[in-house]
């Protein structure tokens, strides 16, 4: 009993000291954003989005791959007609491989919808993992350049300031420029600072347009401080379609492409399930479907950039709760074989002497396994030839003396007869029964003594 529990408190420490040493500490439990995928029910996901459009019987599909297998992903029978919802920033950012394969299947008859936290900063989207050229591969995506708002300075005075008010207005502008531009220490830490309540914005469309039919406002929340954006296309211009009404900025735009087109919007936060349902964000999102959404087409939702993929993911492997049970499973069963199954062994000595009788048996077995039996047999007789020749003074070469044999009234005639065709059949190489032969000579042997 001693010995299993000193092999128990050994296999306990030795764990002990390898956790303490390799395992990796987890971080202080900390709450999480919800991200912005098809299964997720809470309120930055989009689980809300695809069951109303499941109970609509518009089929909706969750994309795993990047975009380099859009057009291979089983259920896109058709290669035009379908919507790709994108929400940006992404936790995988998108690679320069995949930037041409999703201007292709736009430009065959698709749209894509980007959701962009440009002019709203939504939680999920300060994460650490998040997209840190966000700018440059929304650029890639939607062929659309971004430049932030300065904000609005207060008009000039109207009378009696003339030259003066201008002069001044100069001045003040020539002392900005030699300002740093770099941001302060102050500004940064105000930059990543949660709001107490969530910031409400709103769209508003800024003309009339099939996408907005039906449309007066619709709402957005940022959790952290943000700045509005403005956005143009270089080859063939961008149509905005809805802008902010507090700051005049435009926050949904519309880009031909091909026989697609691509939908971009500043505000990431209007499809979650915490806003869809609010103000006329649903009515917008029923106008993109059926406006693109057509011959068999289907809602696509991109979750492999917000890290529900298909492929190989070392965090979301290390961190399944399945491989986590999987190892305690295996150090528990570990802990039952030392405790149950092994004892502490005496020390053995290595001298361990062997018998004649063993050393003839091992000699015999070897010589058995290579030697072939018609080989063997003719050493048996040539032995048994040369102990008769020595005996009657004749060179001992193994040559046959049958006729001595005969001549000897002791040697019965049916034994020389055997041991005739046994030598005739080892010359011709022929297998014979060793232990017969053995007998046979060992007869003669005694009545020739």
């Amino acid at each position: 009993m001693k010995d299993r529990l000193l092999t128990l408190a050994l296999a306990l420490g030795a764990f002990v000291a390898f956790y303490v040493v390799m395992a990796p500490k987890p971080d202080a439990p900390q709450a999480r954003p919800t991200r912005p995928v098809s299964i997720e029910a809470g309120p930055n996901g989009y689980l809300g989005l695809v069951r109303w459009l499941e109970a609509e019987h518009v089929p909706v599909l969750s994309l795993r791959e990047r975009f380099g297998k859009l057009a291979e992903t089983p259920g896109l029978e058709t290669s035009a007609g379908n919507l790709l919802v994108s929400t940006a920033p992404h936790l995988y950012p998108i690679r320069d491989s995949e930037v041409l394969p999703l201007r292709r299947w736009v430009r065959e008859g698709n749209t894509l919808l980007v959701v962009a936290g440009l002019s709203d900063t939504p939680d999920w989207s300060m994460e650490e993992a998040v997209d840190p050229e966000f700018l440059e591969h929304l650029r890639s995506m939607t062929q659309m350049n971004f430049s932030q708002l300065d904000e609005e300075e207060d008009s000039e005075d109207e009378g009696g300031e003339g030259e003066a008010a201008e002069s001044d207005q100069s001045a003040d502008k020539d002392a900005e420029d030699a300002a740093d531009e770099s941001p302060s220490i102050a500004e940064t830490i105000e930059a990543q600072t949660k709001y107490a309540e969530p910031l409400p914005f709103e769209m508003q469309p800024a003309g009339s347009h099939p996408l907005l039919e039906g449309v007066t406002k619709v709402s957005a929340l940022s959790e952290y401080p943000t700045a509005k954006w403005d956005g143009w296309f270089n080859e063939t211009g961008a149509m905005e379609l809805a802008h902010d009404p507090g700051s005049g900025a435009p926050v949904l735009w519309l880009l031909p492409l091909g026989k697609g087109q691509i939908i971009v919007s500043g505000y990431g936060s209007i499809l979650t399930n915490k806003l869809l349902g609010e103000t006329d964000n649903a009515r917008l999102l029923a106008n993109i479907v059926r406006w693109s959404v057509r011959d068999g087409g289907k809602v696509i939702v991109d979750d492999a950039h917000q890290g529900l993929v298909a492929f190989y993911d070392p965090e979301a492997f290390f961190g399944d709760s399945r491989l986590h049970t999987t190892l305690w499973w295996l150090i528990g069963l570990w802990l039952l074989f030392v405790v149950g199954s092994q004892r502490l062994r005496p020390a053995q000595s290595n001298w361990n002497p062997v018998d004649i009788t063993g050393f003839v048996r091992a000699t015999g077995g070897f010589m058995a396994r290579v030697m072939r039996p018609a080989t063997a047999g003719q050493r048996m007789i040539a032995n048994f030839f040369n102990d008769t020749r020595k005996r009657i003074g004749l060179p001992t070469d193994g040559a046959p003396v049958w006729d001595w044999l005969r001549a000897q009234p002791v040697v019965a005639e049916e034994d020389l007869e055997r041991l005739q065709s046994l030598h005739a059949k080892v010359q011709q190489g022929r297998r014979v029964d060793l232990s017969q032969l053995h007998n046979l000579l060992a007869r003669l042997r005694a009545a020739l003594k």
